[in-house]
């Protein structure tokens, strides 16, 4: 049977062709020509282009598919217990994942999964483009290319796989694609979680060996592959119970070396209270994000911003969930109540129609011809990795290590940015609270709704519970950290057309 598997990734090159330019990501980017790869592929200006529409293939929508950073925000965000559903969301993509349904058919799931190997097909052209000393600014878009590669590698790890301390030596991820020359007959079967993993390493490590260049956070640099190799460190490093000591010690090797490099900044005061009101590529605190125009606007907006179209609200579905707002209530000064507003809305089933509405990213939303208003799409850009989280992966690393004099001062550098009070041991022994589960609940308050919320349970071997009721449900919800649903259904017409696919349960 024929080219099976690459349904998700035959069009990927021609994708990232068609949204090359020679404008930066950050420009709006327009198809400007057909050239084939082989030409394309052969000068440094073609390099630089086809890596911008690798970029590009994050925030645009692609052969009817859901733009990158929405289907990613859906399937990381939405599983966990920082939002409420105030209604029944429309299509059920908008649901899907945060009902735990897992649609194989009407979740995200394929779209996510189509996208994801574009995004490494493309890559991998360039990387194979590009032979060994060639030069540092060869070196530069190699390494680049290598960074994104490794970024889908992780993200769909996670979707689509178990976390790690769940046997990653025999649970299985998806396929690592890793050669431009694709066979005809290519239908390959899914490496195991620890492969996936490995490979992830392996990039990264050769990203920031490669990378020499100064760039804006819309682009990758040597310190954003350090970033993302503290976070993948922190993923392996085990349960609070068992944790694993070499990789706790590669997430905090790898946080020091982006915090010691002073390039980025943990803003104070109405900085920081404003940091997401500006563009992301000026944004101090913002490591690697993607970054939204408006041809291509951050649509994560329209889950979280009502708008009254017509007299009939469309949109804004989800609010910050009660939970999450009395954690951030409890300090009255917490400098992250700005990225709040409070809100009437007639949906909310309740006698009280009022809900905290998400602005964090509301900036500039975009009007579109014509002038009127219809969707809450802005130009925010969306955050993959920001200072505070390197603060807080070492943290958490340092308190499965024992080192809570290390984890104390990482927390609180990151608390009293925003006006909390500091944690002592008098203090958190007053709140029958461990460093490590402050850290945890000072993740969760920092990082909300930049898709770290499931996954900080479920990878620590904890369970996600919603303590509030919502649209679907009139009582609260647990989903355990060994739970099917975790775990998202491979696309079942990928399935199809490749029998060494091993669905999962």
């Amino acid at each position: 049977m024929k080219r099976k598997f690459i349904l998700s990734i035959y069009i990927g090159f021609a994708a990232m062709v068609l949204f090359s330019c020679k404008k930066a990501i950050n420009e709006n980017i327009r198809p400007f020509n057909d050239k084939a790869d082989t030409e394309l592929l052969s000068t440094l200006d073609g390099l630089a282009m086809a890596t911008n529409g690798n970029y590009a293939l994050m925030v645009t929508k692609s052969a009817g598919d859901a733009q990158y950073a929405l289907s990613w925000y859906n399937l990381s965000e939405l599983k966990g217990n920082n939002l409420y559903a105030v209604v029944r969301a429309y299509p059920q993509t908008r649901d899907d994942a945060y009902t735990f349904t897992n649609s194989p058919s009407q979740g995200p799931t394929t779209a996510f999964w189509r996208m994801s190997y574009r995004i490494v097909f493309g890559t991998n052209k360039v990387i194979d483009a590009i032979p060994e000393g060639q030069g540092a600014a060869y070196d530069q878009i190699k390494g680049e290319n290598y960074f994104l590669r490794a970024m889908a590698y992780f993200n769909m790890v996670r979707v689509y796989g178990r976390p790690y301390y769940q046997n990653s030596e025999t649970s299985l991820a998806v396929p690592l694609s890793l050669n431009s020359i694709i066979p005809n007959d290519y239908a390959p079967a899914r490496n195991t979680v620890k492969e996936v993993y490995e490979q992830i390493i392996s990039d990264l490590e050769k990203a920031a060996a490669l990378m020499t260049q100064v760039k804006p956070n819309n682009y990758a640099s040597k310190e954003t592959a350090w970033a993302l190799l503290s976070r993948v460190y922190l993923y392996m490093g085990g349960t609070p119970v068992n944790p694993q000591i070499d990789y706790n010690t590669k997430a905090i090797e790898f946080a020091d070396k982006v915090i010691a490099s002073n390039k980025y900044t943990l803003l104070q005061g109405s900085a920081y209270s404003n940091s997401f009101a500006v563009d992301s590529k000026t944004n101090k605190e913002a490591i690697f994000s993607f970054r939204h125009d408006n041809s291509n606007g951050n649509q994560i907006n329209e889950f979280l911003t009502p708008r009254d179209v017509f007299g009939n609200l469309n949109f804004g579905e989800y609010g910050a969930s009660s939970d999450y707002m009395a954690i951030l209530k409890q300090n009255p000064t917490d400098l992250r109540q700005n990225f709040i507003t409070i809100e009437n809305d007639k949906r909310v089933t309740t006698t009280d129609k009022s809900r905290n509405t998400i602005k964090k990213f509301n900036f500039e939303q975009i009007n579109p011809p014509g002038g009127f208003v219809y969707s809450p799409e802005s130009r925010s850009g969306t955050p993959y990795i920001r200072i505070a989280e390197m603060y807080l992966n070492k943290a958490e690393a340092s308190a499965k290590l024992g080192h809570d004099n290390d984890a104390l001062i990482a927390l609180n550098a990151v608390r009293t940015r925003a006006t909390a009070p500091e944690w002592t041991t008098t203090t958190l022994a007053t709140a029958n609270m461990s460093i490590f589960e402050a850290a945890l609940n000072e993740r969760r308050l920092e990082l909300a709704w930049e898709g770290h919320s499931s996954y900080d349970y479920f990878r620590n071997g904890m369970d996600m519970t919603r303590n509030y009721t919502d649209y679907f449900n009139n009582a609260p919800i647990t989903i355990k950290a060994d739970d099917k649903r975790v775990v998202y259904p491979l696309p079942p017409g990928e399935i199809e057309k490749n029998p060494n696919l091993v669905p999962n349960p």
